[in-house]
This record gives structure tokens, sequence and C-alpha cells, in this order.
């Protein structure tokens, strides 16, 4: 079996990601992959496992200015910079050394934000970097996948962007990815009601005639729309290879609650495959001097060397 190449960035310098991504690493002795790990040295010195695992990885090292200064658990205008440096000189790597597969460790918005404006988070940066338009962020666990129909908009312009048209392209990106990169042969998709016991014939508003309009014009097994507060128990999730919703909340409350510490954050639509783990920065937990999980990040990584480019 050929070996497999993916790089990884390690996010926020201040953060739990270059922590995570070395006990990750250590934690996949059994993996057949060569790993590039993107971030700086004088940063991943700092934890004593760097030594034991250096041989593991070829490090790229971005050279990220006054990484010195960067205290680990207090977010900066630096750490957005460095961050923001990992993820430009991984996407090069990708081109250079022809790879097919990335896994992002938690960066912080605002970090980034102070050096780009606008920025809104590794699944649009990288949908426009590939120049892509139709892109979906995917939640994967061994408990369920779910699609996010919408990402990072107030939950006020929600109602406004469930048109058909949109619906329509979600759940083809969907499909098509279910059968490529996890190999599902005919799979179940079921849709997630917006408003309170919205179900299939009961309590039906805009939305969810919409959603049902949608269904006759999609050539896949669609199911719902389902009531939002009865589709996650575990006898319903069984049922079906992916669910829809439709608000961020609404998808990432439940998923979490399940599978915060094995969940993955997967991109649909890119010419690569992306993971993320399930988590943020931890800036918390790392300015108290804890130790991360970092079962979430070798979910990532082993997701990212298991899907189908």
């Amino acid at each position: 079996m050929a070996v497999k190449k993916i790089v990884i960035t390690t996010g926020d310098p201040a953060g739990c990601g270059p922590l995570i991504t070395l006990d990750a690493l250590n934690s996949l002795k059994d993996a057949n992959a060569d790993f590039f790990v993107v971030g700086d040295e004088r940063i991943l010195k700092r934890f004593p496992i760097y030594t034991r695992i250096k041989k593991r990885f070829c490090l790229i090292g971005a050279n990220s200015p006054y990484v010195d200064k960067i205290k680990s658990g207090y977010p900066s205008r630096l750490c957005g910079q460095a961050a923001l440096n990992y993820l430009r000189t991984g996407l090069k790597t990708l081109k250079k050394e022809k790879i097919k597969r990335l896994v992002t460790a938690p960066v912080s918005k605002e970090a980034i934000q102070k050096v780009v404006s606008g920025f809104s988070g590794h699944t649009e940066y990288l949908a426009d970097y590939f120049g892509v338009k139709n892109f979906e962020m995917m939640m994967v666990s061994p408990e369920l996948k779910v699609v996010l129909g919408t990402r990072h908009i107030p939950l006020r312009k929600v109602c406004a962007s469930i048109q058909t048209k949109n619906i329509i392209k979600t759940l083809n990106l969907v499909h098509s990815s279910l059968l490529k990169m996890f190999k599902i042969k005919n799979p179940k998709i079921a849709l997630v009601s917006i408003n309170p016991h919205a179900g299939i014939n009961t309590h039906l508003e805009k939305e969810e005639r919409i959603m049902l309009d949608t269904l006759k014009r999609v050539n896949a097994k669609i199911f719902g729309p389902f009531p939002a507060d009865t589709i996650f128990i575990e006898q319903n999730l069984k049922k079906y290879d992916c669910l829809v919703c439709f608000y961020h909340d609404q998808a990432m409350i439940p998923f979490k609650l399940l599978s915060i510490k094995e969940g993955v954050n997967l991109t649909l639509g890119l010419p690569i495959i992306r993971t993320s783990p399930a988590h943020g920065v931890a800036f918390d937990v790392m300015k108290a001097g804890k130790k991360p999980f970092s079962s979430s990040m070798v979910a990532a990584i082993r997701l990212a060397l298991k899907l189908q480019v």
C-alpha cells in the first residue's frame, strides 16, 4: 500500500494547536503516512514531547517573526499573523509536494482578523483559495454526520437563506460526497426542520414547505424535514447517513454534546481532503497550564487518511 502524504498546520501558536498536533502524532505510530507539519520550531520546542517525536515528521518551518513574544493562552495580533503564515505555507506545501490531504489545527478568527479583515474561518478561506463556489461544512464522528446548511451568519438571516436553489446545491454536494469520499452506496440524507415541531406532515411553515418542494427536484434519497428535538435521538440517527441542519447551533450543539472528543470538521467541495478538530483554540486551557485533549485531532488525521480524494 502506497504511503499517503498529509500536511498539518499547527494553528494558533498561543492555543492548543501545536501541542495537540504533537500528541496526535505520538498516538499515530501505526499510521502509514508521511507527515509534513507546518509551524515554528521555537513554539514546538516549548513542549518536551517535541524532542521525542520530531523524527517522525518533516517540519516545514514557517519562520514567523517575533514568535518568541507569544505567550501560551494569550491571543494577539502576532498569533493571528503566525497562524495565517502556517496556513499559507501549508497550502504552498500542498502544491509543491502534490499532496491532497490537509489537517488544520484550530485558529482564532479574532486574532487573524487583526491581520486580515473579514476572515471568517478555514472553510471560507480555503474555498476562496481554491476558487470553489459550492462547498459545505460537515461534522463527522462515529455517531453521526451533520452538514450545516448555513454557517457563520446571524440567526435572523437564516430563514431568508432557505431557498430551493440553495438546498438543491447543498443536497447534491452532500450526496456526491457521501458516495465518493465515504464510499456509501445509496446514502440516506435527512433534512432537519427550522420551526418547532415541524415534521413531514405537521406544523409546516414556509421554510419546511420549501424543503418538501426541494425533495422532488433532487435525484437522491432525501427524507424529512424532521423536528430538530427528536432527530438526534440515537435510534433516529441510525436510520440516516447524514443530517442537514440549516443553522449553526442547531447542528453544533447536539454534535458537540455527542462527539466533542472525537468529532471532526470536514470541508466538502474542495479538490483536496481537509479536516480539523471539532473544537477551538482552548486559550483558557493553555493559560491555566492544563493539557488539552488531542483525541479530536487524532480523529481528524485518521479521517483525512481514510477518505477518498
